[in-house]
């Protein structure tokens, strides 16, 4: 079994949602990743674009890596190991789009969604038909 827990930047940092995720690698003996989709990135990229006001060119990828540590260290400091691993995805992007074509590629048994509902996320629940889990 495969689980995905999407995080989106204002939860990047869903400690609850990590451990979830950490209990049902366990319960299942499942494969589990993260997939982090950074929108106020994406919509601040484009804004500069829109205003002729580039970001700086490693703004992104700066973004992208932070947020990637910040989820390793908390997991490893859920998992109480050091060493532990997680595959972590980040994209710059609109959740509902990123997330689509991921589920497409990647093709998770599950996913757990590591934010509040929104309608988008709502919509998309209902476009990929994966069971889904919603830790707020």
């Amino acid at each position: 079994m495969k689980i995905t827990l999407v995080l989106t930047d204002s939860s990047s940092e869903c400690r609850k949602a990590l451990e979830w995720l950490a209990k049902y690698e366990q319960l299942f003996s499942a494969e589990v990743e993260v997939f982090a989709v950074l929108e106020d990135i994406y919509r601040l990229e484009s804004a500069s674009v829109s205003l002729g006001v580039p970001l700086p060119p490693d703004t992104v990828s700066k973004a992208k890596e932070r947020t990637r540590d910040r989820i390793i260290t908390l997991w490893r400091h859920i998992k109480g190991n050091e060493e532990a691993n997680l595959n972590v995805d980040t994209v710059a992007g609109e959740i509902r789009e990123e997330v689509i074509k991921f589920v497409s590629d990647r093709k998770p048994d599950m996913i757990i969604w590591g934010c509040s509902p929104t309608p988008d996320i709502c919509r998309v629940i209902d476009q990929i038909d994966i069971p889904s889990l919603i830790i707020k």
